[in-house]
């Protein structure tokens, strides 16, 4: 595949790989190229600045800023598209005809301009982005709320864009069937990850975890929910990690409940790798979350609420739960006993083949170009 090149237009610098758009870019990116092909990538930035790391993966590396002014809040366009529109980069897409894969739809402000009618273009969607801010406007209040709701609106009409594009790469089997109601043919490409290393089985130390990035509101309000009511017996330890926790969930902690703000990767790594039990819940089903197949690439337990799993095949890796009586029960037993043998062995199977990111994007690339 090395004759094969190709443009990436990422909504932000996919490194350091620290959340869950940024490791789904960063790591297909990286697969491209140990595939051989040659990738250009352009990167919107606004605050992680130029890396020096990215150069070790791609041909080229492009940087725009991401310009924001008072009447991008008016335009008909979602405010994350008007603000991504750098005449710079259609520019650099027209000094050749390799094809291009638009990174969300935040990226896709020339999908349908007339001077690319004729590339191949392909669109990366992270999600069904308008149900994301509707979810985000009903755990907002004042103007937030008011504005994510004007954002779900403007995506909702925005997203027939995508009839522009020759294919669309889904994250999961829900968002497969929703975009199928557009022109381009539509592909399963699950999320794009580092290559697992856990190869053997280890022994794990008696806690439960939940992690993510605790600055985001869907993050915090489950940690908050896991903690009064599934951990409020003082019986089971509960650790919390994760980037910059609320003072309003600082205030939480107790002889059983441990949260620790801003881990190290190393820190990280280690306390996922080392959990008995990971807790993971959401109120919102939309992707897939990353941390999720964190958890999964461990030899602890893995304990989730439906939504968690919704629009995958992963339900069959985790343990499903939904009252609050069966969390505590299942939490329970998981702590008494170490996972199976068989289910690790499951568990590598999946990142063997259908988690393989180097496999996933090879077969894209037979299908699309």
């Amino acid at each position: 595949m090395s004759s094969i090149s190709i443009h990436i237009v990422s909504f932000d610098v996919p490194f350091p790989a620290d959340y869950g758009g940024a490791i789904d870019v960063y790591f297909r990116v990286k697969a491209l190229h140990d595939l051989g092909v040659k990738v250009t990538l352009h990167c919107y930035e606004y605050g992680r600045g130029q890396v020096k790391k990215l150069e070790e993966i791609t041909e080229a590396i492009h940087y725009y800023p991401r310009k924001k002014h008072l009447f991008d809040w008016f335009s008909k366009r979602p405010f994350i598209v008007q603000t991504r529109r750098s005449k710079e980069l259609v520019t650099r897409l027209l000094e050749d005809n390799s094809p291009i894969l638009f990174e969300g739809l935040h990226t896709t402000f020339w999908l349908d301009d007339q001077r690319l009618k004729d590339r191949l273009k392909i669109v990366r969607t992270h999600n069904v982005e308008h149900n994301y801010y509707r979810h985000l406007a009903a755990n907002a209040s004042g103007f937030k709320a008011m504005f994510f709701r004007s954002e779900a609106k403007k995506l909702e009409l925005f997203e027939a864009i995508l009839n522009h594009a020759d294919h669309v790469l889904a994250i999961n089997e829900n968002d497969v069937r929703h975009f199928k109601h557009y022109k381009p043919e539509v592909t399963l490409l699950p999320p794009s990850i580092d290559k697992i290393s856990l190869s053997s089985q280890i022994s794990t130390k008696l806690y439960c975890l939940f992690h993510g990035n605790l600055s985001v509101s869907e993050n915090s309000l489950s940690a908050k929910w896991l903690i009064n009511s599934v951990f409020n017996s003082g019986e089971m330890r509960l650790i919390v990690a994760g980037k910059n926790p609320s003072s309003d969930l600082l205030e939480l902690q107790n002889e059983t409940i441990e949260i620790i703000s801003n881990p190290s990767d190393e820190e990280m790594n280690n306390l996922i790798s080392m959990a008995r039990v990971h807790v993971l819940h959401t109120d919102q089903s939309t992707g897939v979350k990353l941390k999720l197949i964190q958890s999964l690439q461990t030899s602890g337990h893995v304990i989730v609420n439906p939504k968690m799993v919704e629009g995958t095949q992963l339900n069959d890796y985790c343990s499903v739960v939904n009252s609050i009586d069966d969390w505590k029960n299942k939490i329970s037993t998981s702590l008494n006993s170490e996972l199976s043998s068989d289910d690790f062995e499951r568990r590598l199977d999946l990142f063997k083949n259908e988690l393989n990111t180097l496999k996933n994007c090879e077969k894209v690339l037979l299908k699309i170009l």
